[in-house]
């Protein structure tokens, strides 16, 4: 089943703490909100509600993010002027330097894309644009410039800097934000052996470095807000499909983020568009579905926990009703393999008959099969009668005495056990056998 990574954030409180927390199968804090004291409090509370709880810290990353004390309402055609470290009159100062910007670039936006501006001016801190919509500019709130790439030293310093300043608090996972390259992440592994890191591919730097990234992470996150804005909405679903893919061929655990209830947030019942977004990703097979502002600003977070849930264990029931893998299921997977068969009548043979195995070696009662396998290539049986007890005796007696013959052409097989070849039957088994345990 897919889990629920929530994002806790003020509108929970503390009598709501234990329902949210039980309600989820990983707690965020988002550590580009809010004080270091708030989470540090916060942390504690939900630790001792259930120690084992997996908490994920999300830490800043260098992305410039508006330091407005206020909020400002910017209107459609405004001239709105941003800047690091900059001191003049109506510009909106950021917390982190302006990336290197590409030329020619026409646009840049403010929180995750929703809000677009058309690019006037722009130099090495320092940049002006034509606002596109009216909008309310809330605190603290993204600038992506499409197609920048960040200064991995200034990176690196973030993220060191950061985690050094809360290295007390007690979180299992590490997100990082905007990461670009997996050099940081092997040198951040050696400092913090026991924290997991999840990698946040979110511009266009870390989608092309995704491999080295991947590989070197312990999750992936796919923050589609941040990815969207910095590729463009066009490449998103492409970009997060081959991520997703990149991820379940390396085996690491996928989490997708950025409005996937955002329509939770005002309504009791999720749009249809949200419902096919969410239906998308678990047919990708994802980890987890992170719910961002849906739980962290909205009043209606316990709806969105709860439907979640109740959905997701919907879609289990709905999907065709799992059957239970009994060992022919299991050995059509083994094509090309080397096949090790004990089956006293050797009726299961015929239900694996069809199957192309490398070598097929067979242990049984049955003379006629035995005829049976010599017209057959690659197969040979050998007949043994079956003991009442002491099967696994019998096993290795007679494995370790025809070795030769069962490891002519690898040094390894695939044991299949039939000796109960009722359907189902737990007594039946497959294990992998290796020739220098019979030298």
């Amino acid at each position: 089943m897919v889990k629920i990574l929530s994002t806790l954030g003020p509108q929970i409180g503390k009598k709501n703490l234990n329902y949210f927390v039980n309600n989820s199968d990983i707690i965020r804090f988002n550590m580009s909100h809010n004080t270091v004291e708030w989470h540090k409090k916060n942390i504690k509370e939900v630790k001792l509600l259930n120690k084992d709880k997996l908490i994920l810290v999300d830490i800043p990353g260098v992305k410039p993010r508006t330091l407005n004390d206020t909020e400002i309402k910017i209107k459609k055609g405004d001239l709105i002027e941003f800047g690091y470290n900059k001191k003049k009159k109506n510009l909106i100062n950021l917390s982190n330097p302006i990336p290197n910007i590409k030329k020619n670039l026409k646009n840049f936006s403010i929180s995750d894309g929703s809000y677009n501006f058309k690019i006037v001016e722009f130099k090495k801190n320092y940049i002006k644009g034509l606002a596109l919509q009216t909008f309310i500019l809330k605190k603290n709130k993204g600038l992506n410039i499409p197609f920048s790439n960040y200064d991995d030293n200034l990176q690196k310093n973030k993220y060191y800097n950061f985690i050094k300043k809360i290295s007390n608090l007690d979180f299992d996972c590490i997100g990082l934000s905007f990461i670009q390259n997996g050099k940081i992440i092997k040198k951040l592994k050696k400092i913090y052996p026991d924290k997991l890191f999840i990698s946040k591919i979110e511009n266009s730097m870390g989608y092309k470095n995704r491999f080295e990234i991947i590989s070197n992470s312990d999750a992936i996150m796919i923050d589609r807000g941040d990815l969207a804005a910095e590729v463009g909405i066009s490449r998103l679903s492409d970009y997060c499909d081959n991520i997703i893919s990149q991820s379940i061929k390396l085996g690491k655990p996928i989490i997708i983020a950025t409005e996937n209830l955002n329509s939770l947030m005002y309504e009791s019942s999720p749009s249809k568009s949200d419902v096919i977004n969410l239906d998308h990703y678990i047919s990708k097979n994802v980890d987890y579905i992170m719910l961002s502002d849906e739980t962290a600003t909205s009043q209606n977070w316990k709806n969105t926990i709860t439907w979640l849930s109740s959905y997701l264990s919907k879609k289990i029931l709905t999907k065709e009703k799992s059957k239970k893998l009994n060992i022919q299921d299991i050995a059509q997977n083994l094509v090309n393999q080397n096949i090790l068969l004990f089956s006293k009548k050797g009726l299961f043979f015929e239900k694996i008959s069809n199957i192309n195995f490398n070598d097929l070696i067979v242990f049984t009662e049955n003379k006629f099969l035995k005829k049976k396998l010599e017209l057959k290539k690659n197969s040979v049986a050998i007949l043994v009668k079956f003991p009442k007890k002491n099967l696994h005796e019998f096993f290795y007696y007679n494995i370790d005495k025809y070795k030769n013959i069962i490891f002519r052409k690898k040094n390894f097989a695939y044991l299949i056990n039939v000796i109960f070849p009722r359907k189902n039957s737990k007594a039946n088994s497959i294990s992998i056998i290796d020739k220098k345990d019979f030298l």
